[in-house]
């Protein structure tokens, strides 16, 4: 990255780490099926992570998720997760939290801010469990 990439990396992570909250990021992976316990292996890994939390703007790939007539998806919102020190990409099905005292199940991850090819920002839609 250039010179004034870092710089902007540098503070994005800083302003995130000041004004984000703690949390951690959760992948379950199953596994083999196990005869001994009649259930599949399942793998639990956690991550923390810093989190900004902002509101769904109502606005989703589908359309207009606010137009008259739908129902409103109050308990979904849009996080910022720093991508610097995480060991792995969020994808949908992980979880998050404790946030606002839930866990939240990411719907979507949106392609990533990057500043010379580098992820800084992961942008994931949630919704909560």
């Amino acid at each position: 990255m250039s010179a004034q990439a870092d710089r902007l990396a540098r503070k994005a992570l800083a302003l995130l780490e000041k004004y984000g909250e703690e949390a951690f990021l959760t992948r379950r992976t199953t596994g083999e099926y196990d005869v001994a316990t009649s259930a599949p292996a399942v793998t639990v890994a956690s991550h923390e992570v810093k989190v900004l939390v902002l509101a769904d703007s109502g606005q989703d790939k589908e359309g207009d998720s606010l137009a008259k007539g739908s129902t409103v998806k109050a308990a979904r919102r849009k996080l910022l997760v720093a991508a610097g020190g995480l060991a792995v990409v969020p994808v949908p099905g992980d979880e998050v939290g404790p946030l606002e005292v839930r866990t939240w199940t990411v719907l979507a991850t949106d392609p990533p801010v990057q500043l010379g090819g580098t992820p800084i920002l992961f942008t994931l839609r949630v919704a909560s469990t």
